[in-house]
This record gives C-alpha cells, structure tokens and sequence, in this order.
C-alpha cells in the first residue's frame, strides 16, 4: 500500500520565548507549506515532473510528518494550557510519521507489501490519540453542556458517518480480496476517520457551531484525512492499479493543517447557547441524509453499516425532539415563575414594567391617556414588627383580590416589591377616573382584615402618574407615581396625582443633596430669626429660627429647597442639631445683652423617634448656658403621628426637664383635638393659612376662634403665625391670643440684624414679660 498521509498564521507566532526559536518554528512551517505546494502544483500543473510525483509519495510526505509532529510537540513543551491535549495529538502525528518512515525502510519497495503491517498499527495509533486530545481540548475550553447539545452533535455525527460508511463503504466491501485481516485493515481507516469528523462535529455542536480559527484547521485537517484515506480506497476497489498523486496531497494537506491549528490564538469566547435557528442547521441536514438513504435503502440495498448508522440517526434525532418538547414546557413555566410574584401570585416587576411599556406605545399610537398607580400600605412595618412576617403575608396576599375587585377587567395589577403594588389603568384614562379609581383603592384597603383571628384596620397612599401629561417613558412614569405616592403619604390625603412643582427629584435638586453633608459639617446652614410679639402692646417675647443656606454660586436658599432633600437623604438628625446649636448660642447672645428671649426650633418626626434625642437637647442647653425654658421645640402633629406612642415618649421626657413643646400647624391635621389632650404641649400655632382668610372667611375666623378658646381651656397659650396687617392683629387681640408672627411685626433677620432690631423697641434691659404656660405632665 501506498503511504498515507493554512495557511500560515497572520503576523508573527507568539508564546516562544527566543529568537532562536521562533526562527526554527518559521523555517519549520516553511517547510510544510514548500513540500505541499509543490505537491499541489504537480497535481493541478505537472510541475516538477516525476522527480515531485516520487518525492510526495516518498521521502517528503515522511518530512511532512515528521515535522509537523514536532511542531505540535514544541507547542505542547512551550504552553502549559492544554499541554495534555496537544501532547497527545503530537504523539499521535509523531506515531503517524514513523509509521511513514517505516514504510519508506521496509515495505515500499515490495511488490506485495503486507496488510496489515507494522506501519498500518503505527498510522492507525493516530486515531485514538486524536479522540483523547479533542475531548481534552472540548472540556478545558468548560461550561457545562446540556443533554440537548451533547444530542445534536451526536445527530450530527451520527449523520455524517452514515453517508461516509454508505459512499465508501459498499463500493470497497463488494470488490474486497483478501484476507480478512486485509479487509479489516482498510476499512478500519475510513471507519476512523469518520469516528474522528463526527468527534469533531459533535464538539461543534458543544460549542453552538461558532468556529475559531484553531477548530477550523482541526476539523479540516481531520476532514481532508477522511478523504484522502476515501479516494484512497475508492480508487484501490476500483481496481486501479495506482492511486495517484491526489489522495498523497491530501494526506499531506490534512496534516499540516494540524500543524497550524496548534499555534493558533486560543479563543476565550464562551459556549455559544441555542438562540438561533442556525445552530441546528447541521444537525438537520444530517437528519435530512439519514431520512435520504433510508429511502434509498427501498431501492437499493444499503450497507449494513450505513443502514445502522442512518436508523441511530433518527433515533437520536427522535431523542433530541422529545428533549426540545421537554425544554419548551419547562421555559414556558420558568417564564411565569420569572414575571409572576411568589408571594401573592400577582405579576412581578419584571412584567408590570414590560406591561407599561407595551401600553405607552399602543397609548401614543392611538392618541390616548393612560394612568399608573403606586398603592403602598401605610404602617405596615410597624404590623410586621408587632405580629411578625408570617402575619404581614397573609396580610399581603389579601390585598390583591381586594384590589383587583375595583379594577376594571383591562386593568393590570402587580407588587412591585415589599407592601407596594402597581396598577396600571388601560388606557383610555383621564385624571377624573384615574383619582375615581385610587378612592375606590383607598375605600376598599379601609375595610377590616382578617389575620389570624384579628380584624386588622390598615390605610394606604396611593400616588399617580399620567401619561403622556406627567411622562412619555415607563420608568419616569413609575418613578412620578412614587413621588405622588410619597406626596399623598405625607399630607395624609390618601391619595395624590404626581405635581411637578412639589417635585424635589430634579437634576439641580440632586446636585443640591449631594452638597448638603458638606454644608451642614463646615458650617454652610445659619439660622435667621422671625421675632414673636404680645398681640397687646408688641412687646417681642421670643424668636423662631428659620434655617437658611448660603449656597456659593446660587446664594441664599430658603429652606423649600433643601429641607425636603435632608428628609430624603436622611440629614434631619444633622441638620436640626446644626440649628439648634446655632440658634441656642444666639439666645446666649440676646441673653447676655439683656433681652430675656425665647428661642424656638423646628424639629421632624425623625427627632421624635430618636431616644437619645433629649439627651443630646440637654447637653446643648448646658454648653450654651441657656436656661430650658428659653427653648421652644416645634413639633407638628404628623411629625408626632409617625410614631405616637415613641414620639410621646420623647416629648415628655424633652417636657421633664424644662423645654416648651409648641404644635406647629395646627388645624392642617385630621386628628388634632383627638391627641391634642394626650400630648405636653405648652403652645398652639394656628397655622397661617386660617389666619391670612380671617379677615374675609367667617369659616376661617370661625376656626381661629375656637382654636384660641380650646387652648385656653386646656391651660395653652395661642400664637397666631403669617399675620400681615394691623386689621388682623387687632382682631386676634380681641379674640385672646397671645401672641403674633407675621410681616406685619418683622420678617425673618439674619443674627447681625435682630439686635438693633430688638434694641429698637425697648430699652435693652426692661424686664421680659412672664408669658404663662401649661404645667407639664
């Protein structure tokens, strides 16, 4: 028998550490791509003549081999990845090469050499180490692989063998002569090859049928085998008495892109997952041929092998099938379980924000409204803490069928997270439903829950965005509902549609908050001060500080713009010991130049739920030197409401040692009179929206008046804020109060100023006016 059996890399081969080195390994792959040119001109041109012809089929085919061996061998000494893999490939060529000299010593010039001989097991010993070092290879480049693709190279294959064992093999088993062993021997080259390309297609399979340039030449090398060793063999079962130079080239050919593969860029991509429809091109058209020659079996009788090969196909192929049907159903669950809420069963995030954006475009396309709704559960921390979480989720999973019962059937309700839920009202949705809707929510949370034998009264804000009037995207129009959620929250409404002037969510807010901590430590806040007067006579008995920013480029900033970025960055607790420390050292101040003044700070609800509080109080007064009567705290009745029972608590023990407690606003809540007599307070400040409609609303003087006489009964003194004229002033005096705030007496001063000012009025050292107050308790 005959012997048997890229270009080179772009740019320089990289890895080798000498120059010496890389030199031989150029000189080495020159060599290849000479011995096989010159193959491949004398069989597409004659060049050469019989003096090429004899050096291919001899002594250069076993250079080929030889040194493409040792070119893979070097690759495996000088990388350490997948040393192992090309270790063996490289002693599969090297047994592969020797097999060749063998030949060319012993048996070539017989003219009967025997089959098989030493040089058939030395060739054939490519094979299983071939097989070794690709699965080493496919299993070093990682990732798990799933049945599925394991399926489809094996149908890929499984394919590609039955077409080769049905073109080979039956043309060379019907004119077989010879031994068996004969027979055996050269089918076992083509039975290899074939075992080794659908190695190779199945590994293409693991890796989705990406290529890089190493699996291109591996697989090409492999595949060229195949074929030489097929015309090989076609030609010899012919009868032909020479195979020619064809079969030779394509030995050398397939080998020398072995050599090449080995020196290629390792590629670092990922396994490629089933996306697309392409990745089973391959496995379909093996399908395909299997289908084919079973059909040809009708005809014409197939070889066993191929009819074996052809059959496992579709068995397979029927494998992978019922595999996909497997697939489909668990990522058609895997899908609901990823948009649906485990809790409630109520669709997730996930979809109410894939629903929203769907809606918008079919919104906008026909020229309509529609609204988005926040729904969160107010105190329900608070539930949580009491009764535990298991008596919050059966809590949470009553709250959907209790809402969706006053959706309408288009309408999408989802949680969003934690006690939160989204509601989307298909459009079309105007402002008027949109509100007739978040009531009906509101209504409907209102009514008593069952939990655990409990009837649980709970509440809920509900925040509301339109579009296209409050946003044209999903995520601006979640984050507007939030805010109005958040508004309603805070006013106790219950409800709220997103208002763009109460939104403190800007870029220029947020640039804002990102300054405030710096303000706040280096001393950027002062206070300016507001003076309060006896309504008869004017005699200015007190100060309320009022918290200003002296921004560097935007000057001074009042506290609406940046008050509420403190709550929300959680700076209250900083920033109300910074006006308290300020303003409790300018009533040191006044003090010390004879004006016996109080001092009174606003303080929020964060304070009234922080214990340590009054401590931190007490320990300013003594370094300031300030006696606790001088200071007035002002708390309002929702500051107190967010926690009643802490919140009191705190006041009292602020009330223990000293301190008048003023409730600020009064009038603007829901449940004043109802707590009123349940907290220390020593002063009433009628809010000054019923003050400035005194003069022109019978209602509003109505209030002002039962306001004064409930505090008087209950041992309070009344101050009357946002007072601006001298008609208003007179008529508060006629109906008691105490004392007044307004324009009409002073607007706010910055500290420089309110010492002329007070110096203006009275003598600096004329006694203050003792002002009652109620007893704590």
């Amino acid at each position: 028998m005959e012997h048997r059996r890229q270009q080179r890399p772009p740019g320089p081969i990289t890895g080798l550490p000498g120059c010496c080195e890389r030199t031989a390994l150029r000189c080495a792959f020159a060599v290849l791509v000479l011995v096989l040119a010159l193959g491949v001109g004398n069989l597409v041109a004659g060049l050469g003549g019989a003096t090429v012809d004899a050096l291919i089929r001899g002594w250069g085919a076993s250079l080929v081999y030889v040194v493409a061996a040792a070119v893979v061998v070097f690759r495996a000494a000088r990388r350490s990845r997948q040393r192992g893999a090309w270790m063996l490939l490289a002693g599969g060529l090297t047994l592969y090469g020797a097999g060749n000299v063998v030949w060319q010593v012993f048996y070539n010039d017989l003219a009967a050499p025997p089959i098989p001989s030493i040089s058939d097991g030395l060739w054939l010993a490519l094979y299983p180490a071939s097989y070794l070092g690709l699965v080493l290879l496919a299993r070093e480049k990682g990732a798990a692989i799933g049945a599925g693709v394991w399926l489809d190279g094996i149908v890929a294959g499984l394919g590609f063998a039955a077409v080769g064992a049905a073109v080979v093999f039956e043309p060379v088993l019907a004119s077989a002569t010879g031994s068996a062993a004969a027979v055996i021997t050269n089918l076992a080259y083509p039975v290899a090859d074939l075992l080794l390309v659908a190695l190779v297609l199945g590994l293409l399979a693991l890796r989705g049928w990406r290529l890089d340039r190493m699996w291109m030449l591996l697989g090409g090398g492999f595949v060229l085998l195949y074929v030489a060793d097929s015309i090989y063999l076609l030609r010899v079962a012919a009868g032909s008495e020479s195979t020619g130079l064809l079969p030779n080239v394509f030995y050398l050919a397939g080998v020398v892109l072995l050599a090449f593969a080995a020196w290629q860029p390792e590629s670092e991509a990922p396994t490629a997952r089933l996306e697309r429809w392409s990745v089973l091109i391959v496995p379909a058209a093996s399908v395909v041929a299997a289908i084919g020659l079973l059909l040809y079996d009708h005809f014409a009788a197939l070889d066993p092998l191929a009819l074996t090969l052809a059959t496992l196909t579709l068995v397979a192929a029927m494998l992978r099938t019922a595999l996909t049907f497997r697939d489909v159903r668990a990522l058609a669950a895997t899908r609901i379980e990823a948009t649906t809420d485990e809790l409630t069963s109520l669709p997730n995030r996930r979809l109410f924000m894939r629903t929203v954006d769907e809606a918008i475009v079919a919104a906008r396309a026909d020229g309509v409204s529609l609204a988005l709704l926040i729904i969160d559960l107010d105190q329900f921390k608070k539930l949580n803490d009491t009764l535990g979480h298991h008596a919050g989720d059966l809590l949470l999973r009553q709250v959907g069928p209790r809402v969706r019962g006053v959706l309408r059937e288009a309408d999408m309700l989802a949680r969003l997270g934690g006690d939160e839920f989204g509601a989307l009202l298909a459009a079309p949705c105007g402002e008027s439903v949109a509100l007739s809707v978040a009531e009906r929510v509101g209504e409907a949370l209102r009514r008593p829950f069952d939990v655990e034998g409990l009837h649980l009264h709970i509440a809920a804000s509900v925040g509301i965005s339109l579009f296209p009037t409050h946003s044209q995207d999903a995520p601006q129009l979640l984050r507007h509902a939030d805010i109005a959620m958040y508004q309603a929250k805070a006013s106790r409404s219950g409800r709220a549609l997103y208002a763009r002037d109460r939104d403190t969510n800007t870029r220029a807010s947020l640039a804002l908050a990102s300054e405030l901590p710096g303000a706040i430590r280096s001393g950027g806040l002062e206070a300016h001060f507001q003076p309060k007067a006896e309504a008869a006579g004017g005699r200015v008995v007190g100060l309320e500080a009022l918290v200003r920013w002296r921004h560097p480029q935007l000057g001074l900033l009042l506290p609406a713009a940046f008050v509420a970025l403190a709550e929300q960055s959680g700076l209250m607790r900083e920033l109300t010991r910074a006006v308290l420390d300020c303003s409790l050292a300018q009533c040191r101040r006044w003090r010390d130049a004879g004006h016996d003044l109080t001092v009174a700070v606003n303080v929020s609800f964060t304070d009234l739920l922080d214990a340590e509080f009054p401590f931190e109080v007490a320990t300013m007064l003594a370094r300031h030197e300030v006696d606790p009567s001088a200071l007035i705290l002002e708390v309002t009745e929702s500051s107190i409401m967010s926690d009643a029972e802490l919140s009191g608590d705190v006041l009292a023990r602020l009330s223990e040692f000293g301190v008048r407690i003023s409730l600020d606003d009064f009038g603007t809540g829901y449940s004043s009179l109802t707590h009123l007599r349940n907290l220390p307070v020593s002063e009433v400040k009628i809010d000054r929206s019923f003050v400035a409609r005194m003069q022109h609303d019978r209602t509003d003087e109505a209030i002002v008046r039962s306001t004064i006489q409930l505090a008087h009964n209950l041992g309070m003194r009344v101050v009357a804020e946002g007072v601006e004229d001298e008609a208003t002033r007179v008529t508060l005096e006629q109906l008691g109060c105490e004392l007044i705030q307004g324009y009409c007496l002073s607007r706010p001063l910055a500290p420089d100023a309110v010492q002329p000012f007070l110096d203006e009025l009275r003598p600096p050292h004329a006694p203050a006016a003792h002002v009652p107050h109620r007893a704590n308790r």
